[in-house]
């Protein structure tokens, strides 16, 4: 697995269980990479988060609305302090499928042997 994928995933996992703001996906994710040797910066995620978006794995929600309401279209950068975000079936099925490939045991602890990836 490559090291941009492995940071999808990260960032698929943190908007796979409830709505989720930015702020708390970023460091999360940020965490995440550093048990795994890997260094992310805070625009990265962003930058992972908004490709999640256009490719539909994921989506962004207005909840100021109730029930919440998804944000149709390109999602402006000057929006993403605003919204919270959320797999989508697609982007479920990819987080599923590639389960196997996780680099972290159930505590969050590097399975045994596992290396950073190089790219």
């Amino acid at each position: 697995m490559k090291r941009l994928d492995l940071l999808r995933l990260f960032v698929l996992a943190e908007v796979s269980d409830d709505y989720e703001e930015l702020s708390h996906i970023s460091e999360n994710v940020l965490k995440r990479a550093e048990l795994c040797g890997l260094a992310v910066r805070p625009d990265d995620v962003r930058t992972l988060l908004l490709g999640l978006v256009e490719a539909g794995l994921a989506k962004a929600y207005d909840l100021s609305a109730d029930p919440p309401v998804a944000v149709q279209g390109p999602l402006p950068a000057d929006r993403l302090l605003s919204c919270y975000f959320w797999i989508t079936p697609e982007g479920r099925d990819v987080l599923v499928s590639t389960r196997d490939q996780w680099p972290l045991d159930d505590e969050d602890r590097p399975r045994q042997g596992w290396c950073p990836p190089a790219n």
